[in-house]
């Protein structure tokens, strides 16, 4: 029997709620579920895709974490979007560097596709496209990942 589905949503602080809702509705296509302010704070529902939401939080003198190297930026250092083809993969890809929000240089990890995206609030972030039929042991260590050349 399987118990979960994924992930429902992710918490975290952004500086300007209206600046990120923007910045994944323009490159992710989002759509905002739920926008509220009460007790002095502001929180969202970012709808990732069927079962995923952001859920971030604007509260008054609290600001996100600053600009980290990887696993130093926090209790979440990062999460990583899955996209429904690889079609959506270069799309969005090239909607990250149009956007500036990214350089677009894609890690060949064997099994999947990956290139990373910083948002309005300096998370960096992953976009992932799982290679159908390759097993997940298919470039599984660090040392046998390339970079892809995409057009």
């Amino acid at each position: 029997m399987q118990l979960l589905e994924g992930i429902h949503h992710l918490t975290f602080i952004t500086a300007d709620m209206d600046r990120l809702i923007s910045f994944y509705e323009r490159i992710f296509e989002t759509r905002v579920t739920m926008d509220l302010e009460e007790q002095g704070l502001r929180h969202a529902f970012i709808e990732m895709g069927p079962h995923t939401v952001l859920h971030p939080f604007q509260i008054p003198g609290v600001e996100p974490p600053g600009a980290q190297p990887m696993f130093r930026r926090g209790r979440l250092d990062h999460f990583a979007l899955q996209v429904a083809s690889e079609e959506a993969f270069r799309e969005l890809r090239r909607r990250v560097v149009a956007e500036g929000a990214d350089d677009g240089v894609v890690t060949d990890m064997g099994s999947i596709l990956l290139f990373s995206f910083t948002d309005p609030d300096k998370g960096r972030h992953e976009v992932v496209w799982k290679k159908p039929g390759v097993p997940v042991e298919a470039g599984i260590r660090q040392a046998d990942w390339t970079t892809a050349e995409m057009d």
